[in-house]
């Protein structure tokens, strides 16, 4: 899936830098334990005490991770892409995960905002007017972010970024789902690809694209930073030399301005894209997790 590069931003290493920073300050701030005893049941929603952000719980359980869907046709070859459809995206397993908690909407710029002021952290988004995001722009999601720069909003927030096992599941449900919504594509239901806005909306501004769980705009809007490397799938035999601990795992579609998101194959739930961490994109944002039951990160 093409993207939309800006500039590369300081190697990774000083992301981490400010990883460390922040964590302690998320630690000095007392975590973002929900509002909930610890010893009563866990509530279908929160909201996080730092950022102030809606949270929906996902059960522990079993899910269906990734697809056996095949393409006989080599489509790729036809459209120009590197990698041939649905190839790293499978073989389709179960897979058990313990319960979490994850934010119901995408980050925003104005949250965003607020963890800078907070923290004082250095980088702001390329595309933002000096120290704030565009005028009216507030509930949009933030973009143009690396993978450290959310991460260290994470850590601030006593959160985490979802792996994508965790992103997944929290997307599709249990029941296997092409899309948050169910089984059939419909024009409008979601901001994705072509057909969408080719442009940021407003977080829930699509109200039908919804996941079982209550997380909204996880079919589209934009895509999202995980936790996790792009690795191969366990059972997998396919392997291209983009794989291993260099590259991380976006999930989600988001709005496009142009390319081949005509494709069902793009549209999909379980579609994974990997991107380099030191970089950012207009149409790459995110949301955390936080375990259930737990004071914040440890």
């Amino acid at each position: 899936m093409t993207l939309y590069p800006a500039i590369r931003l300081s190697p990774l290493c000083r992301a981490a830098l400010g990883l460390a920073l922040v964590s302690l300050l998320a630690g000095c701030s007392g975590g973002s334990n929900p509002e909930q005893s610890e010893n009563s049941a866990p509530a279908r929603g929160i909201v996080s005490k730092i950022d102030g952000k809606e949270m929906v719980l996902v059960p522990a359980g079993e899910f269906l991770l990734g697809t056996d869907m095949k393409d006989p046709d080599n489509t790729h070859l036809k459209i120009g892409t590197v990698k041939p459809l649905f190839v790293d995206q499978g073989p389709q397993q179960k897979l058990d995960l313990p319960a979490f908690y994850i934010d119901k909407y995408e980050v925003t710029n104005r949250e965003y905002q607020r963890f800078l002021e907070a923290t004082r952290y250095h980088d702001r988004p390329s595309h933002w007017e000096g120290e704030a995001f565009p005028e009216g722009t507030g509930n949009q999601p933030v973009t143009n972010v690396s993978w450290g720069e959310a991460m260290a909003y994470a850590l601030w927030a006593g959160k985490i970024l979802p792996t994508e096992e965790q992103w997944e599941k929290a997307a599709r449900g249990t029941d296997g789902r092409l899309f948050p919504w169910g089984n059939e594509y419909q024009k409008g239901i979601s901001n994705m690809g072509l057909e969408g806005k080719k442009d940021f909306a407003n977080v829930g501004e699509y109200p039908k694209d919804v996941s079982p769980y209550g997380a909204y705009d996880m079919g589209g809007n934009v895509m999202e930073w995980t936790l996790s490397w792009y690795l191969p799938y366990k059972g997998s035999d396919y392997r291209n030399k983009k794989m291993g601990g260099r590259l991380k795992v976006m999930r989600g579609n988001g709005f496009q301005k142009g390319g081949h998101y005509f494709l069902d194959a793009y549209r999909y739930v379980f579609h994974r894209t990997e991107a380099d961490p030191d970089e950012f994109y207009e149409n790459v944002g995110f949301r955390c997790v936080m375990p259930v039951g737990e004071k914040g990160i440890r």
